[in-house]
């Protein structure tokens, strides 16, 4: 307990330094007038922008000089972000025009200290937290809840998102056509977008009314800014509910909104069998040589039908290898463009996904086309219906594998089906269903999942989710539910929740996935967050708790969990963290952790953890975390962390290292993960990104390195090496180069 004494300490030092008697210094004065009690379900009323049509063309060069732009009203008065009702630093003025093809926004963003912007990233979809930049998010639906975010930074580099759930899901992975322009003068920067109406969903309304919200980064006086305010408690700018007003869009539609992307792949191919490597791939063997197509069609002005044959996914980066402690399933997060795309209208139960905690996802698509070892398993054909009706939102996705042969093993032809529909309710409230099917070639091999789940807000802060699910397996009768409830209530600095879980013996998800089967599990969570509202550099302490207690089916104790976590977390991202867990463990059966056998019994462990990151904007910065304590019959210590280099925004360089020790009565053994990633950019729209990994638990060194030229929006040429080599002797396993050419034909 000694170093949680001594934390407090020293918290409680920051904290007195924060209000000390001497005042505070005058940058504190000018940036922290008397507080601002905000009502920000009123707030949002008060914004509105009103957006000009306008028959003259406009040039995308970032320099706002058509006689256009002064034809419109700008958004101003833009506040602080983690200090409610504090104005911005800096002047921010934002225009909106139109004409029948497309929005074009003007962003000035006014800076005096131009020279000293913060740029750490060229690539498409930059981290945002490294690097100054302004976002646009564009509720067309106006539904309070979905929205579509285009961002860019100084030197002009994109990044886009879709947002469903009120915020709640944040799809990074959307890739939409639109363009931005970027200039930096004396008096800041300025950029210019165009964004087509085909890019976003709106209703058939002669006059249009959508949600808006604009938000700023400025590193080098740590400020986000944003015109509607949102409360701390929310990430900035992603609440669609109390979004702004955008006015003045009329007569407009997306046209025919079809568009056709074909593929072609190559590409070289060597696989080591016994003492010599065969080719199995040729680029002088035409019947070697790939394709495919994905096309996308609007069926209406809010329903998208995308369609795929021949799906490839030869430019997907290799998983990040994990080291598992546990003696349940790791989680690898999808990757695949086609599955990620609107893939948060499929997201089921609390959060909608699986996040820190999470046990259970009903519908994981990496099960479709990936085998259980990650080999891929050819897609023949799928189609995906996804947007919304009214009050509803409605997704369905249909997909055939092929059969897939590899020796050892045969994985049958199988017919995936997906259904999701949600109903909203009140202001940010759902309730939904969701339908699985997985059925093969094979008589009676089949697997459907079917449940409802419910989501309510109430008064704001009360949040209160629930979902039950049955699933139907030959062989597999009874006892084949899972369930939950959670609910919370969460405030600006405190938050509290309480959550049951069940999962039956007999559920068996097999399109989905799950963590720790055959449970059921009690949890409790309070967290409090202190604001020091008077210092420049702290912006919260945190003091948490944590409880967990899972039963088995005889209803007696399998694990018991509980931590005390302490933290500090600054305004430039950087923070700090301690936290002590007590767990109790009973296995009914034997288990293996990294090889080392763990005989039945009751164990009882006390472990601690400590983690730091620094501010990540910097050119050097990093993050670190040691574990160490007891560890079921024996100790652990771990040790991992992340260098992160760049020197300019067209160069990063990140270094990542782990190692964990165990000692246990059976043995001891050491794992270490090292991994390296490079990203060199030429330009927003080319780049190279390298990434190598090492494993010492399997020996095997692996290559990804992948060069991207995006010629035109979404149309690509891909060259991808891959290479996989054991380290015991440098012999190669495994190598491919591939060549892949996408074009975007938009009708």
């Amino acid at each position: 307990m000694r170093f949680l004494s001594r934390f407090l300490a020293i918290c409680a030092l920051v904290n007195v330094a924060a209000y000390s008697e001497q005042g505070p210094t005058a940058n504190q004065v000018a940036r922290d007038p008397a507080p601002v009690a905000i009502d920000y379900e009123t707030a949002r009323f008060e914004k509105i922008v009103t957006a000009v049509r306008i028959d003259e063309r406009i040039t995308l060069d970032g320099l706002l000089d058509e006689p256009a732009w002064q034809s419109a009203t700008p958004a101003s008065d833009f506040t602080q972000w983690a200090r409610p009702g504090v104005p911005a630093t800096n002047t921010n003025e934002v225009s909106f025009l139109y004409d029948d093809e497309n929005l074009y926004i003007g962003w000035k963003a006014g800076d005096q200290d131009s020279g000293n912007v913060v740029v750490t990233e060229l690539r498409e979809d930059f981290f945002w937290r490294d690097s100054d930049g302004v976002s646009v998010i564009i509720d067309s639906l106006h539904d309070e809840s979905s929205g579509f975010l285009f961002g860019t930074n100084p030197a002009g580099a994109r990044r886009d998102s879709q947002i469903s759930n009120d915020g709640d899901l944040f799809n990074g992975n959307w890739d939409g056509v639109w363009d931005v322009e970027v200039t930096v003068d004396a008096q800041g920067w300025t950029a210019e977008y165009r964004i087509p109406f085909k890019t976003l969903r709106f209703s058939n309304e002669t006059q249009q009314v959508w949600g808006l919200n604009l938000s700023r980064r400025v590193l080098n006086i740590s400020e986000e800014n944003m015109w509607a305010p949102i409360p701390i408690r929310y990430s900035c700018c992603q609440k669609m509910s109390l979004a702004g007003t955008l006015v003045g869009i009329e007569n407009i539609n997306t046209g025919r909104n079809f568009g056709i992307k074909p593929f072609i792949t190559a590409g070289i191919t060597d696989v080591r069998e016994g003492d010599a490597m065969r080719r199995t791939r040729s680029l002088g063997a035409i019947e070697d040589y790939d394709g495919g197509v994905d096309a996308k069609y609007g069926l209406t002005q809010t329903l998208t039908l995308d369609l795929t044959y021949h799906t490839d996914f030869a430019q997907v980066e290799a998983d990040t290898q994990q080291v598992n402690l546990t003696r349940f399933n790791l989680f690898f997060p999808e990757k695949r463009e086609f599955f990620l795309e609107n893939s948060g209208i499929f997201n089921f139960g609390p959060g909608g996904g699986f996040g820190p905690g999470g046990n259970l996802v009903p519908f994981f698509s990496r099960r479709i086309g990936l085998s259980a070892s990650g080999t891929p398993i050819p897609i023949v054909v799928g189609a995906r219906l996804t947007g919304k009706a009214d009050r509803y939102d409605i997704g369905l996705l249909a997909m055939k594998t092929e059969k897939l042969d590899t020796g050892s093993s045969t994985t049958p032809s199988n017919n995936y089906l997906v259904g999701r529909l949600k109903r909203n309710l009140l202001a940010r409230s759902w309730i939904g269903t969701l339908v699985t099917s997985r059925t093969s070639t094979i008589d009676r091999d089949y697997n459907r999942v079917y449940g409802v789940d419910a989501h309510f807000i109430l008064r704001d802060r009360l949040e209160i989710d629930s979902y039950i699910l049955r699933s139907d397996t030959p062989g597999k009768t009874g006892q084949n539910y899972a369930r939950r409830f959670q609910t919370g209530w969460r405030g600006n600095e405190w938050a509290i929740s309480s959550e049951y879980n069940q999962v039956q013996p007999n559920f068996n998800p097999e399109v989905g996935f799950v963590r720790r089967g055959n449970h059921s599990q009690y949890a409790g969570d309070f967290s409090w967050r202190p604001l020091l509202r008077r210092s420049d550099a702290i912006r919260n302490l945190e003091f948490a708790t944590n409880a967990q207690y899972f039963k088995g089916v005889n209803g007696e104790i399998e694990t018991r969990i509980q931590d005390v976590r302490l933290g500090v977390q600054f305004f430039n991202n950087a923070g700090a963290s301690l936290m002590m867990t007590q767990t109790f463990d009973r296995l009914l059966n034997g288990i293996r952790i990294q090889g080392l056998p763990v005989p039945t019994g009751d164990y009882k462990y006390l472990a601690y953890s400590a983690q730091i990151n620094t501010d990540r904007s910097e050119k050097i910065g990093g993050a670190g975390r040691v574990d160490w304590g007891e560890f079921w019959d024996g100790r652990r210590r771990s040790i991992s962390g992340s260098l992160l280099l760049k020197p300019n925004y067209r160069f990063n360089a990140t270094l990542d290292y782990s190692r964990n020790l165990l000692k246990l009565s059976s043995g001891t053994t050491t794992t270490d993960l090292v991994g390296a990633r490079f990203l060199l950019a030429f330009s927003p729209r080319s780049f190279i990104n390298a990434f190598f990994q090492y494993s010492s638990r399997t020996h095997e060194v692996s290559t990804n390195i992948r060069f991207n030229l995006t010629y035109r929006p979404l149309s690509d040429i891909y060259l991808v090496y891959n290479d996989r080599r054991s380290s015991l002797g440098n012999e190669l396993l495994e190598r491919a180069f591939i060549v892949k050419v996408t074009n975007l034909f938009n009708f």
